[in-house]
């Protein structure tokens, strides 16, 4: 018994010996912290117990709390990493800067209310999940005891005493960043189209571009650096997000399997109308273009030839699809529309000739909200598609897409923005009712004309800007709010700010 206890005593000390008290395991998912789960031994979860302590903490109930008469109970535990490490230390003075500024002049308030007494809550949690020696740590906050918990994670590797991305942690698990990336967009994507079908929030959103702007915001906040990484349960990962809505912003939980399973029976989806072909298989979609009669009326009636066959990738696509098909916006020149039945019964769409017109970019736009409680597509005799609802009832599509196109520019990204480098000094103002201006390379080129909303991508807000001289192109908009950057990603179409250039970055001007 006494040489188990010395061994056990040693193991405990060689774990706090590794880097910053690093442990060569466990190698499974393992939870500590409040709601502390651990699959390796009882001497390792100690060891990890004793890594992560309370830097500041706070009980007692309180009035006045935040210009509130009432009596609140106020919990502040705000986590310290243990270990030296100038990593460590700079995690450990931002959490306190975060979380425990805002609860320290409380600490001389006189005590309220009755012990034990049923009081909302506000203050600071965490939790910590374990894989091996790295750990993932969930910090929850609230300043209102109605308001729901916000949460912010932080990872970290006490092996090495160095802070971790979310992508990085991934990676020590095996799996791939990039694919759960697109996991996560997409099912806070459909999260956020069936809540907005459902509550039809989008009557006063769209034309003022909102609508767009707060798909673009549940993008954006779901992307990997900005979740929260939970190991719940042994070969259990979640990650969380939230998703926008009319009423504020929801949390989301994704589940991510870490075993991978038998990959499922994907249905292809096709449909074929006079030249144009779609086809959608699992999240990929195509849509092909090929000489035929009518696309060949395009040369004549719109001076848009199309010689031979191309195929472009659909973007702005997040949806399951149970069902696809090609219609006719007008009957006066081909219009083809192609429509997307999504699983939740919600119709998108991809304008077709639209986006030829303004690049070579096949955009999905936003879903049509109020084109839902769908079973069916159905092409017509006119040519004209319907959308057959659960209720019996028919209703047709192409009006709706025709107005659901006449959006406003998301306001994230209009305004005034400079770029400079080698070539010189350029410009570009962007309004809301699609105006442009830009002064190309110290003003040697001026341009002027219209901005048309597209979608939304990853990469930001899809704009195809099209001038009287010629300069178009379509790209992705994205603004850092907090740096007052707006980075530029080409979709299609030459730069005209930097040549050869995919990607920049321009800098919002209050001149």
């Amino acid at each position: 018994m006494k040489y188990q206890h010395l061994v056990s005593l040693a193991l405990v000390a060689a774990l706090l010996l590794t880097g910053c008290g690093g442990a060569t395991a466990p190698t499974a998912p393992a939870n500590s912290g409040a709601a502390a789960k651990s699959t390796a031994s009882t001497a390792v979860q100690t060891a990890q117990k004793e890594r992560i302590t309370d830097q500041y903490t706070l009980e007692k109930n309180v009035s006045g709390v935040w210009g509130e008469e009432a009596v609140q109970y106020i919990s502040v535990h705000v986590p310290q990493l243990e270990c030296d490490s100038p990593d460590a230390v700079s995690l450990n003075k931002e959490l306190a800067a975060i979380y425990a500024a805002d609860f320290r002049e409380y600490e001389a308030y006189e005590e309220a209310g009755q012990p034990g007494g049923e009081y909302p809550q506000i203050g600071v949690g965490w939790d910590a999940y374990w894989y091996g020696d790295c750990v993932s740590l969930v910090v929850r906050s609230r300043y209102d005891g109605a308001a729901p918990w916000r949460y912010s994670g932080w990872c970290f590797d006490f092996a090495t005493g160095q802070q971790l991305t979310v992508a990085e942690l991934l990676q020590r698990m095996g799996l791939d960043p990039d694919t759960v990336q697109q996991q996560v967009q997409r099912q806070a994507m459909q999260a956020f189209d069936r809540e907005m079908a459902q509550g039809a929030y989008y009557e006063g959103l769209r034309l003022g571009g909102e609508l767009s702007q707060m798909r673009m915001d549940t993008l954006e906040y779901n992307e990997l650096e900005n979740l929260c990484l939970l190991l719940p349960e042994q070969d259990q990962l979640v990650l969380r997000g939230k998703y926008s809505c009319e009423e504020g912003w929801q949390q989301l939980d994704v589940e991510i399997p870490l075993t991978s399973a038998a990959p499922a029976d994907t249905p292809v989806l096709t449909d074929t109308y006079d030249g144009v072909q779609v086809q959608l298989e699992g999240t990929q979609g195509t849509i092909t273009l090929s000489p035929a009669p009518k696309t060949a009326t395009w040369d004549t009636e719109l001076n848009l030839r199309l010689e031979q066959v191309h195929t472009y990738p659909i973007l702005g696509s997040y949806n399951e699809y149970v069902d696809v098909c090609i219609g006719q916006q007008t009957d006066s020149v081909f219009h083809p529309v192609i429509y997307l039945l999504t699983k939740d019964g919600v119709v998108e769409y991809v304008d077709v000739l639209r986006c030829l017109l303004l690049g070579n970019a096949m955009i999905c736009q936003d879903p049509i909200y109020f084109a839902n409680n769908g079973v069916s597509l159905e092409r017509s005799g006119n040519s004209k598609v319907n959308l057959h609802r659960k209720d019996g009832s028919v209703l047709e599509l192409a009006e709706l897409s025709s107005e659901w196109s006449a959006q406003e520019i998301p306001y994230s990204v209009t305004g005034s923005y400079n770029y400079t480098d080698e070539n010189g000094w350029s410009w570009m103002d962007l309004t809301s009712d699609g105006s442009v201006q830009m002064g190309i390379q110290d003003n040697s080129r001026m341009d002027q004309g219209d901005a048309a909303y597209l979608g939304v991508v990853p990469e930001g807000v899809v704009l195809a800007i099209f001038t009287d001289a010629g300069l178009d192109f379509v790209a992705a908009f994205k603004m850092d709010q907090y740096n007052e950057n707006l980075t530029l990603t080409m979709i299609d179409g030459q730069n005209p700010f930097a040549e050869g250039e995919t990607q920049l970055q321009m800098t919002r001007s209050y001149g």
